[in-house]
């Protein structure tokens, strides 16, 4: 172990015994050693008592923004766009794309709250694809 990154510390001998009793008994937890375990521990500890701020979750590459009549507008932090995907007369297009085809029509598609209005408008939606469009 690189010595400038890491610091020794000592436990009790009745601490560290129940510890690796648990990391043997409960490999579901993901803990691969006592550190594993103890490291987790204390930095969790540290984030309650505000010594360590949480990294927050980076947010997703793709989000629902908003819901308009005829379209939804899909944030694409990777392009740094809003797209507009817009369903009209039985048709489906990315307005950011100029396409009936792209990763923000599939991203609306696999929204349930958009399925739920699609279906209420006769098109059938499964698994993120158009099976029926309404006539």
């Amino acid at each position: 172990m690189p010595v400038d990154r890491y610091r020794g510390i000592s436990l009790q001998r009745e601490l560290v015994d129940r510890i690796e009793e648990y990391v043997k008994t409960h490999p579901e937890t993901g803990y691969k050693s006592t550190a594993d375990f103890v490291t987790d521990s204390v930095r969790k500890r540290c984030e309650e008592l505000k010594i360590l701020i949480p990294t927050p979750a980076e947010p997703p590459r793709l989000e629902h923004y908003n819901l308009n009549q005829d379209h939804v507008t899909i944030i694409d932090r990777d392009k740094k766009i809003f797209a507009d995907v817009y369903f009209r007369n039985s048709h489906v297009v990315c307005e950011a794309c100029a396409s009936e085809n792209c990763e923000h029509i599939e991203y609306a598609l696999s929204l349930p709250k958009i399925q739920a209005i699609l279906n209420e408008k006769g098109w059938v939606i499964e698994e993120g694809k158009i099976v029926k469009r309404p006539y």
